[in-house]
């Protein structure tokens, strides 16, 4: 009869430390699953804050910041935004060739959708242009910006400006 009481003290006891080291093991993983979920939430803000900073910033290639003023250019009339998709692809597709089309599309697309003027991607971009573009090619980007910005009803005030401001950032010889 002892024997059996200090079996069952024994399975009893080995049945409680194994609820404990259990219920240990589970507050741990709680800890740790909590651990990772503000680390991955910090990584995400420091990364949205990355791209949030590096939209124009990264950008060196000229045809991709035509691209990105071109859907600035198009975003500042929401009326024919739709329209003007095909139109800044025509007009890309005359600068890049066509295996790079899809891609800066894609990416001015979104880099255009962080800015709020597009007289800000005009700013930014200006020496770019300057420096590597020839006169002819920048009178290119402003007749090409103004066929963007003719789509469906017209240039409208905000894209007069925009394009006014082109003119005048890519030098003397662009002001008609």
């Amino acid at each position: 009869m002892h024997m059996l009481a200090i079996l069952v003290a024994l399975v009893v006891g080995a049945g409680v430390w194994y609820w404990r080291f259990g219920a240990v093991k589970e507050l741990t993983d709680d800890v740790g699953d909590a651990v990772g979920r503000i680390r991955g939430q910090y990584r995400m803000s420091q990364f949205r804050k990355q791209a949030q900073g590096s939209a124009l910033t990264k950008v060196s290639d000229p045809a991709l910041a035509a691209a990105i003023f071109f859907f600035a250019l198009a975003n500042e009339d929401d009326v024919s935004l739709h329209l003007s998709e095909p139109v800044i692809g025509d007009q890309i597709s005359r600068i890049v060739p066509d295996e790079e089309r899809d891609e800066i599309m894609a990416y001015a697309r979104w880099a255009a959708g962080e800015v709020v003027d597009a007289r800000d991607v005009v700013r930014r971009f200006k020496p770019l242009w300057r420096e590597k573009l020839t006169r002819e090619e920048r009178a290119s980007l402003v007749t090409m910006a103004e066929a963007v910005a003719s789509v469906g009803s017209g240039a409208d005030h905000n894209q007069k400006l925009s394009i006014a401001s082109l003119r005048m950032a890519l030098g003397p010889d662009q002001n008609r």
